[in-house]
């Protein structure tokens, strides 16, 4: 029997005051019962504070009294709760500026506010303090928000040069003789210097302004320096640095100005005594925060060969809607698919594109089930294509058209909202990447301006992990776990790429094709396909797809097909292939789903019904299968609507406003419930959010988490009402430790990640009451003032089944639900509901 998934259609019904989150206890002592301990990292950190004080009073002479200061806590010490931002480097006397790592704050601070902190950390007590708690009846530690505070402290560093730079000048100058680049450096500032007419009111940061400001000047002519726009508050403020070979004395533009791009660019000067001059002047100057090569975009190419036969594509039937998904590439080939292209965005002068790659994820949207078959794909062929045909076939073609990925991401933008507004396209296939592995500790712009084009025109982008050199792959994947597992721990520099990382859009790896004989490991992931996680606290890639095998084998090749320009059939691989399969999948889900559907239900409906292929299943392999396949490869379309008779999936998407919670309380499946009100059969609980997102802060970008959770009524002996969780987060190594700790939450809970996934199975039955409920609250990074105005947008869903296959689940909890509850088949509930 059909069981369509359920949509709750009312679920502000069910919002309510948040639980406060906890942290009004005792302080943490980290040197518990180690006194002798404490005194001598009390001093230790007293050392680094005189060493910091001492390097700030060096530089005043120069750049004014006012720098940045890294402060390292230790691993324990990461929560929100154990940061030593109110005892010791409070509001009054530091402020907050950024994040590098999880953990590694980034102060601005002076002599005198170093001082008082450090007078404060002398004053820590020696001895563990304890006093009787009435309540538990135990004696518990109570340290002083002083002892407390300087405990949670790693070290304390003055923000230098090795943190500014991390490249070397002489590759430095040969990569920004590529016309990709640009030629220009870029640069993060901490803050954007005000004008000059407004430094009488910088106070004591004027010094570190002007000297900013008169030191680029004072590095003489041919000097280019203007601001790269910032869309949001949020956004570092950078600035690209150029040095040509020019006369004119330097341009110094530190606020945006109109007009910039169209000059004409005097050529790069690779004079490295000149770059030595430039790096060591912004390395050394305490406003700067960083100073980075512009990354350099390519397509993520696969592999791909010519077959003797024409591919046999259907004719589209303009009668009737179809899905549509952008294609942002080098164009698609007219005579292989131009039936099914619907509009184009195409710059680009005939002779400077190039069309295969894209004609080739073109082919996998329009007919990849029906030229690759059931193993491969079971969804239904035919999307209609829109062409954001942007990617020149040379490097001078580039600079030409775009100068740099700056002017191309804009291109990118105008394209997608063009698409947008005249065609109804919210889906795209962004098969590129930036040739820079994801850092653990860094947000990438370019990473942020595809968030940012997601949140504005409301699209979903999908981006491949991107592809090992040919020389530089893995082997197959290995017939055991064990051998799996040392294939990946030798496995070296195979991190995903930029912008891979994206926190808004949805990223793809690649598995082998089934069928292709023992040495290619059926629906393993690819030998060239890169792992996540990449950026800290998120699962990346997300999902995995077939890809086509890195290694051919005859007859069939690479074993994945699709058509080339002349109308071909050919066969290929990677990532950029594996990724149109599931780009084509939210587009149907978007078609098949009446009204506007949000970008987190369409994420939600995908992970939820993901799961490992056989390959990675083993739970030795938990942690790799999550770094090369996310959260799994993704269900057939037709079983993610609908399921069985044994099962009931409920969705819920709504906003969490500031303050508020949802609160869903309903009774378990009453033909699960068992003796003693014992409750059975397995829950699975997806939750996606699109929380606000600020790159200064590193890997902790992700400024409010939100959390559901699934929990059980528990009655005391003495009528007491409580509530229990009752699942665990998904693809947690194989263990049974909790995890208390920040740290480990972040690692292995995926505490802060937009995407979450938990889970339990209860063959037994569990606890003795049949009421539930889902709870969906959130925690914030600092206060509530990060929390926006609008709230936060999220998608829950919740499956309830009976592993067996024998209860009709279905039909009664939705029986149960229909009498206080109203809910509907999510591809009709537009009827009735405006958001989905």
């Amino acid at each position: 029997m059909a069981s369509p998934v359920q949509i709750v259609l009312n679920p502000n019904n069910f919002s309510e005051d948040r639980d406060k989150p906890g942290g009004g206890g005792p302080k943490t002592d980290f040197f518990l019962d180690d006194d002798i301990g404490f005194v001598a990292h009390r001093q230790n950190i007293l050392k680094q504070l005189a060493d910091v004080t001492a390097g700030l009073q060096r530089q005043a002479p120069a750049f004014g009294p006012v720098g940045f200061v890294k402060v390292i806590l230790r691993r324990k010490a990461w929560a929100k709760s154990h940061r030593p931002l109110h005892a010791l480097f409070s509001e009054r006397r530091t402020r907050l500026v950024g994040n590098l790592d999880l953990g590694e704050l980034i102060v601005e601070a002076t002599p005198q506010a170093l001082a008082e902190i450090a007078a404060e950390v002398a004053r820590a007590e020696d001895h563990t303090q304890r006093r009787f708690n009435e309540r538990t009846k135990r004696m518990e530690a109570v340290p002083t928000p002083r002892r407390s505070e300087t405990g949670a402290i790693e070290s304390v560093e003055l923000y230098g040069a090795g943190d500014r730079r991390q490249f070397d000048l002489d590759q430095a100058v040969v990569w920004l003789s590529n016309p990709k680049t640009g030629g220009q450096y870029e640069v993060e500032l901490f803050e954007i210097p005000p004008v000059p007419a407004n430094y009488d009111i910088a106070g004591f940061r004027r010094q570190l302004f002007e000297s900013f400001t008169a030191g680029l000047q004072g590095l003489g002519t041919g000097l280019d320096v203007h601001a790269l726009p910032r869309r949001t508050a949020n956004e570092q403020p950078t600035y690209a640095v150029r040095l040509e070979q020019s006369a004119q004395p330097p341009i110094v533009r530190m606020l945006p100005s109109v007009g910039e791009r169209g000059r004409e660019l005097a050529p790069f000067d690779q004079n490295h005594d000149r770059h030595a001059r430039l790096v060591k002047f912004l390395e050394s100057h305490p406003l700067v925060k960083k100073i980075e090569l512009p990354g350099i975009i390519v397509r993520s190419e696969g592999v791909v060969r010519t077959r003797p036969q024409t591919a046999a594509i259907q004719q589209r039937d303009r009668a009737k809607a179809w899905p549509r998904v952008g294609v942002i590439d080098g164009g698609i080939s007219d005579a292989a698919l131009g039936d099914w292209v619907v509009g184009r965005w195409d710059p680009l002068a005939a002779q400077d594109m190039d069309p295969g790659h894209g004609t080739f994820i073109g082919g996998i949207l329009v007919a990849g089930s029906a030229l690759n078959g059931p193993q491969t794909s079971t969804d239904a062929d035919g999307v209609e294509l829109y062409d954001v045909a942007v990617y020149p076939n040379s490097d001078s073609a580039f600079a030409t058209y775009y100068r740099d990925l700056t002017g191309f991401l804009d291109e990118v933008e105008n394209a997608v909202a063009e698409a947008k507004a005249q065609h109804g396209v919210r889906v795209f296939n962004f098969s590129m990447n930036v040739q820079v592995l994801v850092s653990a500790g860094r947000y990438s712009k370019v990473a942020s301006r595809l968030d940012y084009i997601a949140d504005t025109h409301d699209v979903l982008i999908f981006i491949s992990a991107g592809n090992l050199n040919a020389n530089a792959g893995r082997p197959e994947w290995p017939a055991t776990p064990d051998m799996a597992l040392q294939l990946m721990a030798a496995s070296q520099n195979d991190g995903i790429l930029v912008p891979a990382e994206s926190a808004r859009n949805v990223s793809v790896g690649a598995l082998n094709p089934a069928g292709l004989g023992a040495y290619s490991v059926d629906h393993a992931p690819a030998r060239y396909s890169r792992r996540g996680p990449g950026l800290r606290a998120l699962v990346k890639p997300d999902f995995a797809f077939i890809g086509g095998s890195g290694t051919p084998m005859q007859p069939l090749g690479h074993g994945l097909y699709s058509v080339a320009p002349n109308g071909s059939l050919v066969d290929g691989c990677g990532t950029s292939y594996a990724t149109p399969f599931i780009a084509k999948q939210a587009a149907i889900l978007d078609s098949e789903i009446e009204g506007d559907v949000s970008r987190e239900t369409l994420i939600a409906l995908l992970t939820h019904h993901a799961q490992y292929p056989l390959p990675v299943s083993h739970k030795t392999l938990n942690v790799i299968a999550r770094q090369l396949c996310g959260h799994g490869m993704t269900a057939p379309i037709a079983s993610v609507l609908e399921g069985s008779d044994h099962q009931i999936t409920l969705v819920f998407a709504s906003r969490l406003e500031k303050d508020r919670q949802m609160n869903f309380r309903f009774s378990w499946p009453s033909c699960l419930v068992g003796p003693g009100n014992a409750c059975s059969g397995s829950a699975r609980l997806t939750l996606v959010s699109s929380p606000p997102l600020d790159q200064r802060f590193g890997a902790e970008f992700t400024r409010i988490n939100v959390e559901a959770a699934l929990q059980q009524e528990q009655i005391s002996r003495t009528g007491e009402v409580s509530w229990k969780g009752q699942l665990k987060p998904l693809y947690l190594p194989p263990s049974g430790i909790e995890h208390p700790y920040e740290a480990e939450r972040v690692e292995h809970g995926m505490k802060w990640s937009p995407v979450k996934t938990s889970g339990t199975t209860m063959p037994k039955g569990r606890g003795a009451s049949t009421n539930w409920r889902l709870v969906v609250s959130y925690l914030s990074r600092t206060d509530n003032s990060e929390m926006p105005d609008e709230g936060v947008p999220f998608t829950a869903i919740l499956t309830i089944s009976d592993p067996t296959m024998e209860q009709p689940v279905f039909q009664v909890m939705r029986q149960q639900l229909l009498q206080s509850v109203q809910i509907a088949d999510i591809r009709t509930a537009a009827r009735v509901v405006s958001r989905i």
